[in-house]
């Protein structure tokens, strides 16, 4: 990442990454790549249809599809949902 280029802070872990003003709490790849769920278990959260809409979070190793956009990273936390302009924006619950 340039020096130039604006940057946020992961809420999780404070690594800096690209800014986008819309979402100033994001979470970075690595954090979201550990999330799990109130069970501890590995989660990812992905769009339900091909045109970057939906939300749907499941069970990585069993792809058991949980009822809930609520996944936990580092003991924070946080709601996965639709971006914009298609795809998943994870942030911290307020």
């Amino acid at each position: 990442m340039s020096e130039d280029a604006a940057t946020q802070p992961c809420p999780i872990c404070g690594t800096p990454q690209r800014a986008v003003p819309r979402y100033p709490r994001y979470v970075c790849n690595a954090c979201t790549a550990r999330a799990v769920d109130d069970q501890g278990r590995p989660v990812r959260a992905y769009n339900t249809h091909a045109l970057g809409y939906g939300v749907q979070v499941v069970v990585t190793e069993t792809g058991e599809t949980l009822d809930t956009r609520t996944l936990f990273i580092d003991g924070t936390a946080c709601t996965a949902a639709e971006a914009r302009f298609g795809g998943i924006i994870i942030q911290p619950r307020e």
